[in-house]
C-alpha cells in the first residue's frame, strides 16, 4: 500500500478501535463512509483475515479512510499537524539545513582575516568525507560491521525526534480533546512500527544534504574572504618546507587544479607565501577558486547524488510500504458492518 494511504488507514482504524463510544467519529458516519468507498462496477473486495491484502482491499480502505479523515480534520486540527510530523516534516528537518550552510560559513570565517592554503575546515571535510564514502562502499560490499555508524546515531536520532515532537502533540491533544487521545497514540505506535524503513532513508537522504550544505557555506564564506573583504592567502606550517608544502597541495589541490587550469605555484612562490607575522600572503582569488572545486568535487557532488539517491529509494518505498496483517481482519470487520440485516 502507497505510504499516505497506509498512514491514513492506520489513523482511521486506530480512532475506531480506541473511541468506543463512538464520540468522535459517529456509527452512522463510520457506516456510510465503508458504503460510500465500495465501487458499485466491481464486486466488493473479499479480505481474507492472516493473508496480504489484495488491491481491490487496499483500494476501499484507502478510499473510505480518506472520507472519515476530512471529518476527523474538521473536528481536531491536531490531526492534521500530527500527519504533518508522520510524514517526516519535523522541525528538526527544518531547522537542520540552513544550520547546516551556517555552520560551514562559520568554519571558513573562524580564520579570520586571512585565508589559510592548507585550509582546516576544507581538509576536515574532505577527510571526513572520505571516510563515509568508503565506509558506504564497504557497507554496499557487505563487510560486516560496516554500517554501524550511520545506524548508531543519526537514523535513530531521526526517528525519536519525530516521535518526541508526536508525543508533544500527544499531550496538547489528551488536554483538548480526551476522547481523541487514545485514537492518536495508537496511530503513532501503529505507523512508526510500520514506517521504520521509510524513516532510514529519510534520514539518510538528510545527513547527505546536510554534509552538501555544509560545504557550499564553506565555499560562501571563502569567497566572501576572498572577494568582498579582500583577505590575502598564505600558509604557515611551522618548520615545513615549501617542497613538502607544494606536495600536500597538489595531493589536496590537484583535481582541482587540473579542472580550473589554476596551476600549484613552485617552490619559490609558495616561499612568497609563506606567513611572517603580519607579512607574508598574496591574492586569494585563484585559491578560493580551487578551494570551492575541491569542495565541490569532494562533497557536494557525491552527497548530492547519495541524496538523490536515497530521495529515489525512499519514493519507491513509500510507493509500495508492507502493511501490517492485522488490516485484512479490519477490512472484514467494516464489510460485515456494512451489509443490511
Amino acid at each position: 500500500m502507497q505510504a499516505r494511504a497506509l498512514r491514513t488507514v492506520l489513523l482511521i482504524q486506530a480512532v475506531e478501535e480506541t473511541d468506543r463510544s463512538q464520540q468522535v467519529l459517529p456509527g452512522a458516519e463510520r457506516v456510510g463512509a465503508t458504503r460510500s468507498a465500495l465501487d458499485d462496477s466491481a464486486p466488493p473486495p473479499e479480505p481474507h483475515p492472516g493473508e496480504p491484502l489484495q488491491e481491490a482491499a487496499e483500494g476501499f480502505l484507502a478510499r473510505r479512510a480518506e472520507v472519515l479523515l476530512g471529518r476527523l480534520r474538521s473536528r481536531a486540527p491536531a490531526v492534521g499537524h500530527l500527519l504533518t510530523i508522520a510524514d517526516g516534516g519535523s522541525r528538526m528537518v527544518h531547522a537542520m539545513l540552513p544550520l547546516a550552510f551556517v555552520a560551514g560559513l562559520v568554519l571558513a570565517l573562524l580564520a579570520g582575516r586571512r585565508i589559510n592554503l592548507f585550509s582546516f575546515p576544507l581538509l576536515a571535510l574532505v577527510i571526513w568525507n572520505l571516510f563515509v564514502y568508503g565506509l558506504t562502499l564497504a557497507r554496499a560490499l557487505g563487510k560486516p560491521g560496516a554500517g554501524w555508524l550511520a545506524q548508531f546515531w543519526f537514523g535513530k536520532l531521526y526517528s525519536r525526534w519525530l516521535r518526541r515532537e508526536t508525543d508533544a502533540l500527544l499531550v496538547d491533544s489528551t488536554r483538548f480533546n480526551a476522547p481523541l487521545a487514545p485514537g492518536l497514540a495508537r496511530f503513532a505506535s501503529d505507523w512508526w512500527a510500520s514506517a521504520q524503513p521509510l524513516f532510514e532513508l529519510r534520514a539518510r537522504w538528510l545527513l547527505h544534504l546536510c554534509a552538501a550544505l555544509a560545504a557550499l557555506g564553506l565555499i560562501t564564506g571563502v569567497y566572501f574572504q576572498a572577494f568582498i573583504r579582500h583577505d590575502l592567502a598564505g600558509w604557515s606550517a611551522g618548520s615545513l618546507a615549501a617542497t613538502s608544502a607544494r606536495t600536500l597541495l597538489i595531493m589536496l589541490y590537484g583535481p582541482a587544479s587540473a579542472l580550473t587550469g589554476i596551476a600549484i605555484p613552485s617552490v619559490q612562490g609558495l616561499e612568497a607565501l609563506r606567513w611572517d607575522g603580519a607579512a607574508g600572503g598574496g591574492v586569494a582569488t585563484p585559491w578560493a577558486h580551487l578551494i570551492a572545486v575541491t569542495a565541490t568535487l569532494y562533497v557536494i557532488v557525491p552527497r548530492l547524488l547519495a541524496a538523490t539517491g536515497y530521495a529515489l529509494a525512499g519514493w519507491r518505498l513509500s510507493r509500495r510500504l508492507a502493511a501490517p496483517p492485522g488490516l485484512s481482519t479490519y477490512a472484514q470487520l467494516l464489510l460485515e458492518s456494512a451489509r443490511p440485516a
